[in-house]
């Protein structure tokens, strides 16, 4: 199949533009760096076949982000990662640095939510924190005075020094309690969707924690 425009014709990239927050040329571009990750099942099933999550994960634009396969699972229609061209245009449409603040709220908050309940409750944010820096997940590991900053719920760096160890089940419980505190508004021991607007509304640099750009 040749790339550029005869990847869909002008009326289906209106569609597309109509439905996410891309031009017509940017969609070609993002159908283009999709059919780059697996051309040959492009080029024998044609312009929208399913890639398996391992072939998304090739995508050098998601390697850094410590969520990048729960991104691809809260896209995916069958939850397990993989996906055609048009959830990967919806994913990085929403992705995109032209998505709204609430836009990117609404699918950190799945994102977040592991158990997918509507709450991000105790469990779900162990999980978020083991993503963001327990070495056996992510590779990263904290010194201590960045422990403590997690600790304290304040911002920190996370360093990538082998000699550090992994965070303690005590040191998790407690950054879990520091945040549910934050964040709570009604005070029933977990994070509601409204809970977590308000807080993300009002945390400098949410937006690009959920920003890819191709």
């Amino acid at each position: 199949m040749g790339q550029g425009t005869s990847a869909y014709d002008q009326s289906e990239l209106a569609e597309f533009q109509d439905l996410t927050y891309f031009t017509k040329r940017e969609v070609l571009h993002v159908h283009k760096r999709f059919a780059e990750l697996a051309p040959e099942k492009v080029k024998q099933h044609g312009r929208n076949p399913t890639l398996t999550k391992e072939e998304i994960l090739l995508l050098p634009e998601l390697a850094a982000n410590p969520f990048k396969e729960r991104i691809l699972e809260v896209f995916s229609d069958a939850g397990d990662g993989n996906m055609n061209f048009e959830q990967f245009l919806d994913m990085m449409s929403q992705l995109s640095s032209k998505a709204p603040l609430e836009t990117k709220i609404d699918f950190a908050f799945k994102i977040y939510d592991f158990n997918e309940d509507g709450q991000i409750c105790e469990n779900d944010l162990q999980k978020v924190i083991l993503f963001l820096v327990q070495p056996a997940v992510t590779g990263a590991t904290l010194t201590s005075d960045e422990r403590n900053q997690v600790i304290k719920n304040k911002s920190c760096r996370v360093s990538n020094k082998k000699e550090e160890t992994v965070l303690t089940e005590k040191e998790i419980s407690a950054i879990v309690r520091n945040v549910i505190n934050e964040m709570d508004m009604d005070d029933d021991g977990s994070i509601s969707y409204l809970d977590f607007k308000h807080g993300m509304s009002k945390l400098n640099g949410f937006e690009e924690s959920f920003k890819v750009t191709l």
